[in-house]
């Protein structure tokens, strides 16, 4: 059975560039486009989104502030920022407050962008693994302390079971 491929959303207010990361890598991701933050959020809602990689200028809603509202209701989800301008305080911003995981600048190269939205795919991976062996050990200790409990309420049940007992 093949592996289902990792989603990748882009988000940006300029077409081609939507249109040229998805024939780009159309073949190793689910891809879906966004011209908007709106836009953007409501595919998030309607689909289990992995990577998501935006625009820091667009209209209405910068793309930090898409990421923002994102890494709050997708946590798991990666978030890469892509510029064209040399917006030095947003990117600083982004990366302080732990919005994104990567930044790239406009133009890119298409070696590069495929090799980060990979690295992005296996670290989705990482996290996605992480949480499943987090809950997988949450759920040996609860099992744990229920053991003890009952294995406690036996010792106090036999103690009392001695209490009025005779001596030899």
């Amino acid at each position: 059975m093949p592996l289902k491929k990792h989603c990748l959303l882009v988000v940006d207010d300029e077409p081609d560039v939507c249109d040229s990361i998805h024939d780009l890598l159309r073949r190793e991701f689910t891809v879906l486009k966004a011209s908007s933050a709106e836009e953007g959020t409501r595919l998030m809602q309607e689909n289990e989104v992995h990577i998501i990689l935006t625009d820091q200028r667009m209209p209405r809603m910068s793309g930090v502030e898409l990421l923002s509202n994102v890494r709050a209701k997708h946590p798991k989800a990666i978030r890469m920022l892509f510029t064209g301008y040399a917006d030095m305080e947003a990117v600083i911003a982004a990366i302080n407050q732990g919005h994104i995981y990567q930044f790239l600048r406009k133009p890119w190269q298409p070696d590069e962008l495929v090799a980060a939205i990979k690295e992005a795919a296996a670290e989705y991976d990482r996290l996605v693994a992480e949480a499943e062996e987090k809950d997988r050990l949450c759920a040996i200790i609860c099992d744990l302390q229920k053991r003890v409990a009952s294995l406690e309420e036996e010792v106090r049940r036999l103690r009392g079971s001695n209490v009025g007992g005779s001596a030899p």
